[in-house]
């Protein structure tokens, strides 16, 4: 039996990005410290220094997924696994244009755009990232992730913090019945004791 290496590839990435989540899932770093802007001065950038953050790995991977959309292109499995390498990468402007490409053909896909948010929160457009969640949440309205990024943003990006106490509240009772919600202590204390 011949093996496909498009097919093994797209295969590994899938099972990656499961173990990924899974890991990340178990972490005990709240989740509401991994999503704080991070300081421009004191963290250099992947392009600017490639053996940063797994540079090369990086390149080696974006270099692999970019000769598949020479064969196959505008596939937005392929873009999506584009931008989630430079989403981990924190390259945000690259991630963006990767995620936006993919929605081209997969509009309404309430995870990746997610991930947009996320990407237009880390390159300080926080009101297009709040915009981006509204419309998750308009196709989704349980889709936690959204909401609790909607939280972050409302909270710590644009300072509009009873919009964010009530959006708390939404993920509250959303994790009442989901328990891929991680615990929401230190995330409900900083928005509540500001």
């Amino acid at each position: 039996m011949t093996k496909n290496p498009w097919l093994m590839f797209v295969g590994g990435l899938m099972i990656g990005l499961v173990l990924g989540y899974v890991v990340a899932e178990r972490q005990t770093v709240p989740p509401a410290v991994s999503l704080a802007p991070p300081s421009a001065a004191s963290q250099p950038s992947v392009a600017q220094n490639p053996v940063s953050q797994g540079g090369f790995e990086v390149e080696r991977q974006v270099s692999q997924i970019r000769n598949l959309l020479a064969n196959n292109p505008g596939d937005s499995s392929l873009l999506v696994a584009l931008g989630n390498i430079y989403f981990d990468a924190k390259r945000w402007e690259e991630a963006r244009l990767s995620y936006e490409e993919a929605l081209e053909t997969i509009p309404d896909d309430v995870n990746v755009l997610t991930d947009l948010a996320v990407v237009y929160r880390n390159i300080d457009n926080p009101e297009r990232a709040l915009e981006i969640l509204a419309h998750v949440l308009e196709l989704a309205p349980e889709h936690w992730q959204a909401v609790y990024n909607r939280v972050i943003v409302l909270h710590f990006d644009l300072h509009l913090h009873d919009e964010a106490v009530e959006a708390l509240g939404v993920l509250e009772q959303l994790a009442l019945s989901n328990s891929q919600i991680p615990d929401l202590t230190g995330l409900a204390s900083q928005v509540r004791h500001e």
